[in-house]
């Protein structure tokens, strides 16, 4: 209910910051491309004024101040020493009901609705055009992505890292049981085929071939959304649904996937910990933040990792598109400094400097790639580079049911597990909850 109070009053606030937007978009006097020098000086760029920046990190994994050190306080006080960034914590809803709401947020595409249904949107296109930042060198279904979040061409964020799917693997299971290990460039019914081989009991031992997790690992790389083009009903029931779901149901019928209305998704900690899972699908970022603790003395195990599995009708196409982002509020009275901050960390310089430790970097340079995390002699011996032989997949367009209606899905993925109801059946109740909830929250 809180947030819900909230909305109205920054919305208000927002109209002003608007306003203010138009008078003082800009940033410093290079674009991330390389600008040219010859151009004249942009009046409404920052002018090294002191100023404290401020920023909150939704769901954007920098939890602490060595975070914003690397991420944004580098790069930014080696260029314009006078901005001290700040990192804002505690709930937003606490924030925005406090009038302190932060200069810049960091987040994902995932959360980008969320905060633009409370009003903390501004557009950055004049930002882009006057600092000349070349979206052509972004990945471009980053860009394709931002640009899904407005009708009217708005672009409510920069972004500034990638994510990437993977499939990790233990090969020391396949090593076991005598079966090839995964390859790049597989499929899913291959992975299915894979997994038949080593969803194996071996010496009181139970070991899973592949942890599908929830149904939205498979179903968002689909390009699958949960409702029609009006936002009005469910499409839970169509036939790609169908066919991502078919995939778990033929997981779930291998011996030994499942443990009897206990078990059928593990984690990432039997992987990683107890190092009984052969297969698990997964994220670049979250395998690089988890990896450390492998270097620990008898924690590691010989694993490796390949591209994440397409499907056959999609050849080439790997997990969907993941990324984080930078937003400036409408209200905020830092603007200019702001710009001149994303500006610098979507730098060629600084991308290339993130690039190297734990964030993949944005832009599309294909170069770029066999330095992703090298710095952190994480992946020292293994295939990372493989992961890139698949492109990101396209997302539809963000609803505010996504998130509602996925839990239906995965209770459709328990009942397949544990009640071994067919697709069509799981399904159709899924469809029915969804479409009440439509009904019931329109």
């Amino acid at each position: 209910m809180k947030k819900k109070k909230a909305i109205p009053m920054l919305l208000g606030l927002s109209m002003l910051g608007a306003i203010a937007l138009t008078g003082c978009a800009g940033g410093a006097k290079e674009a991330a491309s390389g600008g040219n020098k010859t151009d004249a000086p942009n009046p409404n760029a920052y002018n090294n004024e002191p100023v404290t920046l401020t920023f909150y990190s939704h769901n954007a994994g920098v939890l602490a101040g060595p975070d914003l050190e690397a991420l944004i306080t580098k790069p930014i006080q080696a260029k314009y020493p006078n901005i001290t960034p700040q990192l804002v914590t505690g709930k937003l809803d606490a924030l925005i009901a406090a009038g302190e709401v932060p200069d810049v947020i960091l987040t994902s595409n995932y959360y980008l609705l969320d905060l633009l249904q409370l009003g903390l949107g501004s557009d950055l296109n004049e930002f882009i055009k006057q600092e000349k930042i070349d979206m052509s060198k972004f990945e471009p279904e980053t860009v394709n992505t931002m640009k899904t979040f407005s009708d009217k061409g708005e672009m409510f964020g920069i972004p500034y890292a990638m994510n990437y799917g993977v499939m990790l693997f233990n090969k020391d299971i396949f090593d076991k049981f005598a079966v090839a290990p995964p390859k790049d460039n597989m499929t899913w019914p291959q992975v299915i085929d894979l997994a038949r081989k080593v969803t194996r009991m071996d010496g009181g031992t139970q070991y899973v071939g592949l942890d599908l997790q929830s149904p939205s690992i498979l179903i968002r790389p689909y390009g699958l959304g949960v409702v029609d083009a009006k936002q009005e009903k469910s499409v839970l029931q169509t036939d790609g649904f169908k066919k991502v779901l078919g995939i778990y149901e033929q997981n779930y019928a291998i011996p030994g996937s499942v443990e009897p209305q206990k078990k059928y998704s593990y984690g990432i900690d039997y992987f990683l910990k107890d190092q009984k899972t052969a297969m698990f699908p997964y994220w670049l970022a979250a395998t690089t933040a988890r990896l450390p603790q492998l270097q620990e003395p008898g924690k590691g195990f010989n694993w490796d990792l390949v591209s994440f599995p397409s499907f056959d009708d999609k050849p080439g196409v790997g997990r969907e598109i993941d990324f984080h982002l930078a937003m400036v509020t409408p209200t905020s009275k830092n603007k200019k400094a702001a710009y001149a901050a994303i500006k610098t960390i979507v730098s060629e310089e600084a991308q290339k400097t993130m690039n190297k430790g734990t964030r993949m970097t944005v832009l599309s340079d294909p170069s770029l790639k066999k330095d992703v995390a090298v710095d952190t002699k994480l992946y020292d011996g293994k295939n990372l580079q493989g992961i890139f032989k698949v492109k990101p997949a396209g997302l539809p367009k963000a609803t505010k049911y996504d998130v509602k209606l996925y839990p239906f899905l995965s209770e459709a993925a328990k009942s397949m597990a544990y009640d071994k109801t067919d697709v069509n059946t799981v399904l159709r109740t899924a469809d029915e909850k969804a479409n009440k909830y439509i009904q019931e929250n329109k």
